[in-house]
C-alpha cells in the first residue's frame, strides 16, 4: 500500500527480488530507513506473484506477468508515474514495465542488477519450457523445494552469494526467508526464475531507456551461480557505464542485497539521487 507521507510528487515502486522465501518483507528495513525522514517520497512495495501472500497458479510466470500485475497497481495508487526500484535480477520486471507502459514509469533505480552478459544471454525457451516438466513441475521440484527451504541452507547460501559479511545472515534475514518459504505455492515464482523464464537479449531496452536511470553496486558484488566467473566488479562497472553513459553509476559498501545489508548507505544514494532530478 502507499503510503501518503511525502510533499512531493514522487513515489518509488519497490520490487523485491525473486528466490526462496523472498517477497515484500525483503524491503522492511529500506522502508524504516526510509521513513525516518518526513521529507521522504512514499513507497509501495507488494508482493510479486507467487511470493509472500499473492496467489500463483502451478505454471511458468515471466516478467511480462509480473510487470502487468505492477501497472495494473500504478494505474491504481492514481498517484502520477512511479520511480521503479529493482532489486537483482527484478530488473527484466521493471524493464517490460517500461516496455508495456512508458507513462507510467519516471525514473528507474537498478540496485545489483545482473552482469551484462547476463541480461544480454538468452536463454532458449523451449529448454525452460522442459525444465519446468521435466524437473520443478514433478516430484524433484518438490523435494528440491522443500530441501533449499531448510534454515541450514538458506544460511549457507546467504553466507556465500549474497551478503559480504557474514554476520549480516542474522535471525530476522533467516527467519523471513523460512516464514516466506513455508507455502509450498510459492515455489512457482522462485521456479519460473530458475527455470529462466526471464532470460532474454535486454540489451536494446535497457540501452534505448529515456528515463532517469541510477545503478547501484556493492563494493563486493559478485555474481550467482556460473556467472560468478564471468565477470569482476570492475568489468562490471565498465561495461555498464560503457553501455549507459548517461546513467549514475555508484558503488556503496555490500555485496548484492545492499538495501537489507547496506541499508543506511542505500537510503542516503537513492534518496540524494532523486533530489538531484529535474522537477
Amino acid at each position: 500500500m502507499l503510503e501518503n507521507n511525502t510533499t512531493t510528487e514522487q513515489w518509488l515502486l519497490l520490487i523485491h527480488p525473486v528466490g526462496v522465501g523472498l517477497s515484500s518483507q525483503f524491503w522492511d528495513r529500506f522502508i524504516r530507513d526510509w521513513h525516518s525522514t518526513k521529507t521522504s517520497p512514499s513507497l509501495c512495495a507488494p508482493d510479486l506473484l507467487g511470493c509472500g501472500t499473492a496467489p500463483c497458479q502451478a505454471q511458468p510466470l515471466t516478467p511480462e506477468d509480473w510487470a502487468d500485475q505492477l501497472i495494473t497497481l500504478i494505474r491504481e495508487q492514481d498517484n502520477g508515474p512511479a520511480v521503479l526500484v529493482a532489486q537483482g535480477a527484478s530488473l527484466p520486471i521493471a524493464l517490460a514495465i517500461v516496455a508495456r507502459a512508458p507513462e507510467l514509469v519516471r525514473a528507474m533505480v537498478a540496485i545489483s542488477p545482473p552482469g551484462w552478459r547476463v541480461l544480454k544471454q538468452a536463454f532458449p525457451q523451449d529448454r525452460a519450457h522442459l525444465l519446468w516438466r521435466v524437473v520443478f513441475q514433478g516430484l524433484i521440484g518438490n523435494l528440491f523445494y522443500r530441501y533449499a527451504r531448510r534454515r541450514s541452507f538458506l544460511n549457507a547460501f546467504s553466507k556465500n552469494n549474497l551478503f559480504a559479511r557474514t554476520e549480516s545472515v542474522d535471525e530476522e534475514w533467516l527467519e523471513m526467508l523460512q516464514e516466506g518459504s513455508r507455502s509450498m505455492e510459492t515455489r512457482w515464482a522462485v521456479y519460473s526464475f530458475l527455470a529462466g523464464f526471464w532470460r532474454r537479449d535486454w540489451e536494446p531496452q535497457l540501452t534505448g531507456l529515456k528515463i532517469p536511470m541510477q545503478i547501484l553496486f556493492g563494493a563486493n558484488a559478485t555474481g550467482i551461480g556460473s556467472s560468478k566467473n564471468w565477470d569482476d566488479l570492475d568489468q562490471r562497472l565498465k561495461t555498464y557505464a560503457d553501455k549507459l553513459p548517461n546513467a549514475s553509476i555508484s558503488t556503496i559498501p555490500g555485496r548484492n542485497v545492499l538495501p537489507y545489508e547496506s541499508t543506511e548507505d542505500c537510503v542516503t544514494c537513492i534518496r540524494e539521487w532523486l533530489f538531484s532530478l529535474p522537477e
